[in-house]
């Protein structure tokens, strides 16, 4: 009995250990699904008309691409240089004049190198050159520059009623 009882003690420590441990692991894996992420806002008036470059079949076809060059102004109040390459991918797709076009979107903040980039695919109206007004979209953050290097996370992109727009990254 008395070898029971001096190994007894053994296996509790060893119980406390391995249930110290699991514990710690939960809070750590728990800590990493907490809403730590941090947003960034930036808004534009409506924008000019694109450049627009019919690189497919003549007139609305797939491979046509819109560029955009203007600025826009961060929450802090700075300004931000945005580029937009925009690339249609389907002409007619779900139904008569809506294309699906492909974004890339350059968020330039400031001189220092400061960017972040988003990427994402939506349903435009054929005749139009941005999403119809009091729509909203969502795209993917792919990464970052400067402060924002490694960023992901998702931008959720409005287009307001009274043509302006606000684009709100949400950085994890």
């Amino acid at each position: 009995m008395r070898q029971i009882s001096k190994s007894l003690p053994r296996r509790r420590v060893a119980s406390t250990v391995i249930a110290l441990t699991l514990a710690a692991a939960l809070v750590g894996a728990l800590a990493g699904c907490s809403d730590d992420s941090r947003t960034v806002t930036v808004t534009h008036p409506e924008v000019e008309a694109p450049v627009y470059v019919d690189l497919g079949d003549e007139g609305p076809s797939v491979g046509d691409q819109r560029l955009f060059h203007f600025d826009a102004v961060a929450d802090d109040g700075s300004t931000v240089l945005t580029d937009w390459v925009m690339t249609t991918t389907g002409v007619d797709v779900t139904e008569a004049n809506v294309q699906s076009r492909t974004v890339t979107g350059v968020f330039s903040f400031g001189t220092d190198g400061d960017q972040l980039i988003l990427e994402g695919v939506a349903l435009y109206p054929g005749e139009g050159a941005t999403l119809k007004v009091s729509s909203t979209t969502v795209r993917s953050i792919i990464g970052g520059s400067g402060k924002y290097a490694g960023a992901s996370g998702w931008v959720e992109s409005i287009h307001n009623a009274d043509g302006t727009w606000q684009h709100t990254f949400h950085i994890d």
